[in-house]
């Protein structure tokens, strides 16, 4: 039976971790180095990436057609790992603007030990630090939180219009299989499946409310 392939709304103790080793103004928020303050406003979005070489050599992230198997295989083959990515809703301290913050495993995983920690728990109640250390460094990120304080009111109908404007579903939905086949110059039977039923299903995870400390 094909694993249950979640992508959308998740709890901080849903994720698909991997395993330890021995328009305008843009929407997404980018870490400098140093410190980012930002607030989390929900539950992180789950999707899977592939990052691809296309034929003139340039590199380019993908979001996995997970509805096509054989084509995830065929790019898992060809050294495309599929790896898990979320976006988070987050207040931008530096600007007080709300965002959309992608994040990888170090960010993930200490928001989750905070998350998962009876002294800190829901991460909406308190700021938190990204720390963001030199290229190269390992780990790359570090995650602290800040004193508990609740959010102005003045921010409650800003973050309810950026809500409503943003459509997370769009962002993470399965790119085309035969749009991927045409930029990685596969044959168009690379994005038909023999068996549809092998398909990993597809789960959008329901809408989980949370409570936000505003004023």
């Amino acid at each position: 039976m094909a694993k249950e392939v979640v992508s959308g709304e998740i709890d901080w103790n849903e994720a698909d971790l991997p395993s330890p080793k021995s328009g305008g103004k843009s929407d997404y928020m980018r870490l400098k180095e140093g410190e980012n303050v930002v607030r989390i406003m929900g539950n992180p979005v789950q999707t899977y990436i592939h990052w691809v070489t296309l034929p003139d050599g340039t590199q380019r992230k993908i979001v996995s057609p997970s509805n096509s198997p054989a084509l995830v295989k065929k790019l898992e083959e060809a050294g495309f790992r599929r790896q898990p990515n979320w976006i988070i809703k987050v207040l931008d301290r530096s600007d007080d603007e709300f965002k959309l913050l992608e994040i990888g495993n170090q960010i993930y995983k200490g928001i989750q030990t905070l998350f998962n920690n009876p002294k800190w728990g829901k991460v909406t109640g308190y700021d938190i630090s990204v720390n963001r250390g030199p290229k190269g460094q390992q780990p790359l990120y570090s995650v602290t939180p800040n004193p508990k304080e609740s959010l102005e009111s003045s921010f409650k109908q800003k973050f309810i219009d950026f809500n409503d404007r943003i459509n997370i579903d769009k962002l993470v939905s399965p790119m085309p299989a035969e749009e991927i086949s045409k930029m990685l110059g596969l044959s168009s039977s690379s994005s038909r499946d023999e068996d549809e039923d092998s398909a990993p299903q597809q789960k959008k995870a329901g809408s989980k409310n949370f409570d936000f400390d505003f004023e």
